[in-house]
């Protein structure tokens, strides 16, 4: 029998990836950081459906490619049949499991390796799940072959094989869930997920079908050029297949880059004046161009606490109007030039006089936390300067590029200050605080990567707030880390919650001067690419877990990574007015936070009348937004609609001229 004959599809490899499909939905069902609703769940369960199903149909693609490749050399051409083929693939398949159960045990996760050794691991699981699903489907078809009899040989058997492992494993989960106290999702949303679910993994399904059949029809250009059977090729069409995919996204990626910075240079009608003030950027005087700032940018000085608001807060007289600084992506053309304007407007506005002055490298779109600004505002009474430098124009989870940009420039920006402020009288010198929220976070705390702590006392930074800090960041693992020669322990800390400070011994407390503040449950500072090669420390011991990490949950390559993605975006859910202390929302206790690491004194009263005053302040500006985003709306329908009325009016009129004219041209050439 001819190679080409019995290598005709068996339908083994879209099974294997269906088994695997199905084996993986039962993990997309934990409990993990942050609730998730109907469609995060259905997107999450199919996402990893598809996963699963690509790496099973390329694992055993390659194995049956290789099963073809012995079949063809070691057999003779007139012996092969299909069962030598099979034989040969399901030998594989076994050579496979206890490959990568090998190299898995071999690769073991260990304290401080290597990338190499964990992406063998990954890449041992990957191959040993799709080799087992590959053995599996092959064990079920030997075993059914009476099936093909009854007109039954394209039956999936993989779907029963698959169902039935799902069935096993989900039980298990909500076994542990029951034990643990979990409260496990409703029947009828469990419904809702487990009907989108499979929509979802369709379409995607939908992109892996064009990958196969793009792959296959490399994998057979390639075999006719060099005369040999087009499933040897079919891995590197994958591959080809893959590249391709990658570089589309790419593409597509730039064209969403560019609508999203339009979006963020729009100018909203709350704040479509320059503000009135002199000490702020964009005000009279300003060597920033209003029209330059973002969003924001526009926003950030537009909303500087006013005299008056912090005497009413503080119940005392205001030492002075504070000033706000903001160089933003478009008001100069490199980081060198954001940096010089930068220092210029501080310079104008006299923030080298002010006791205080706040370091800010904003998230990637530029936002500063208000509550963080707004509690030193009040803290010092408004006597303090605040300066932040934009370095993209994208939000935080697509700026990941521009993270080595933001690192530099805010390293510039430091180094600018602290010569400028050597200069100055020892007693005379401001203050140097620095805070960060989220991907800021990293840019701040990254400018001193590899010199701990005693970077940050060499260029005189008294004190540093960072919040949601993302787990990429180099400087935060070093000094929290193993000890180093650079590193003084007792200034720096990371905490979950104010109690956790509160409960330090007084000395301890006293000493802090660098702190960030990291909830448990925050994806963004948890979510990492390592997710995808190493079980992560908050998944380690259950009985060690805080309360907010489930103890039930489990790792598992990519379901843990696209769970935790998703988890990431929900962390960043925060309600206007409504502060709380969970998920990416450090808001609920961060004037504590900043009253205590700034060391700028306050009575517990004031504080919660700060407090008070902060949420109030933020619910009534966002209904503000809101309500003039609204108007402007509503007037460009209202516009809209009159230029649709004025364009159907004159489109009548000239219809109505035209039969007029033409009727008269008849009449005249009746005439004529």
């Amino acid at each position: 029998m001819n190679i080409r004959e019995w290598l005709a599809p068996s339908g083994r490899t879209e099974q294997a990836g269906m088994f695997l499909a199905g084996a993986a939905v039962p993990y997309t069902f934990q409990r993990t950081l942050m609730p998730r609703g109907v469609l995060d769940q259905a997107l999450a369960t199919g996402i990893v459906m598809a996963l699963e199903y690509a790496i099973g149909v390329l694992v055993q693609d390659s194995i049956e490619g290789a099963a073809a490749w012995m079949a063809n050399a070691l057999e003779h051409g007139d012996e092969i049949t299909h069962i030598t083929w099979r034989r040969y693939a399901i030998t594989l398949d076994l050579s496979a499991v206890a490959l990568g159960a090998a190299v898995k045990k071999l690769c073991r996760q260990q304290e401080g390796e290597n990338v190499g050794r964990a992406w063998a691991r990954l890449i041992g699981t990957l191959v040993s799940n799709g080799a087992f699903a590959g053995l599996s489907v092959g064990a079920l078809q030997e075993v059914s072959h009476d099936l093909h009899r009854h007109g039954l040989r394209g039956f999936p058997l993989a779907l029963p094989g698959g169902v039935l492992l799902a069935g096993i494993l989900d039980s298990r989960r909500r076994r542990a869930e029951r034990a643990d106290g979990s409260v496990l999702v409703s029947r009828a949303k469990g419904w809702k997920e487990l009907a989108a679910s499979p929509l979802i993994a369709l379409g995607l399904a939908g992109v892996s079908a064009g990958e196969r059949a793009f792959a296959r029809s490399i994998s057979r250009a390639l075999s006719r050029i060099f005369r040999e059977h087009e499933r040897l090729w079919r891995p590197v069409g994958h591959v080809a297949a893959i590249t391709g995919i990658g570089l589309t996204m790419g593409f597509m990626l730039k064209l969403v880059y560019e609508q999203i910075e339009e979006v963020e240079s729009h100018i909203e009608p709350a704040f479509n004046k320059p503000p009135g003030s002199p000490l702020v950027s964009g005000g009279p005087g300003s060597l920033v161009p209003w029209e330059t700032l973002s969003k924001q940018g526009r926003r950030f000085v537009s909303t500087h606490l006013r005299v008056e608001w912090i005497e009413n807060v503080m119940g005392q007289d205001a030492e002075t109007e504070p000033i706000r600084v903001f160089a933003a992506f478009d008001s100069a053309g490199s980081d060198d030039g954001r940096v010089t304007l930068a220092m210029r407007e501080l310079e104008r506005t006299g923030a080298f006089d002010r006791p205080l002055l706040m370091v800010i490298s904003p998230t990637g779109t530029g936002y500063v936390n208000y509550v963080a600004v707004e509690s030193a505002e009040y803290l010092t009474l408004g006597n303090m300067a605040s300066v932040a430098l934009q370095y993209s124009k994208r939000p935080s989870v697509l700026s990941m590029d521009r993270v080595p940009d933001g690192v530099r420039q805010f390293r510039l920006f430091l180094e600018a200050l602290h010569s400028r402020l050597e200069d100055l009288p020892p007693g005379e010198r401001p203050r140097v605080v620095l805070f960060g929220e989220s991907l800021g976070a990293w840019t701040s705390e990254d400018a001193f990567e590899g010199t701990g702590t005693d970077g940050m006392l060499a260029l005189d930074v008294d004190r540093g707030l960072w919040i949601g800090t993302p787990h990429a960041t180099k400087w935060k693992e070093q000094v929290l880390g193993s000890p180093r020669d650079d590193v003084d322990k007792s200034l720096v800390a990371a905490f979950n919650d104010f109690g956790q400070v509160e409960a330090l011994p007084p000395q301890e407390r006293e000493a802090l001067r660098y702190v960030m503040i990291t909830h448990y449950n925050d994806a963004v500072a948890q979510f990492g690419l390592d997710l995808l090669v190493r079980e992560p420390r908050w998944l380690g011991d259950p009985d060690q877990r805080p309360s907010s990490v489930p103890a039930t949950e489990v790792y598992a390559p990519l379901v843990t990574f696209v769970l935790t993605l998703i988890d990431m975006k929900n962390s960043a859910n925060v309600i206007p007015g409504q502060f709380e202390a969970k998920g990416h929302d450090y808001r609920k206790d961060l004037a504590r936070f900043v009253r205590e690491v700034y060391a700028l004194p306050c009575s517990d009263a004031r504080l919660a009348g700060i407090e008070r005053a902060l949420r109030e302040y933020e619910l009534a500006r966002q209904e503000w937004i809101d309500r003039l985003d609204r108007k402007e709306k509503k007037d460009k329908a209202v516009e809209k609609n009159g230029a649709q009325k004025r364009h159907t009016k004159r489109e009548t009129e000239g219809r109505a001229d035209g039969a007029a004219n033409g009727k008269k041209g008849r009449n005249g050439k009746q005439d004529d």
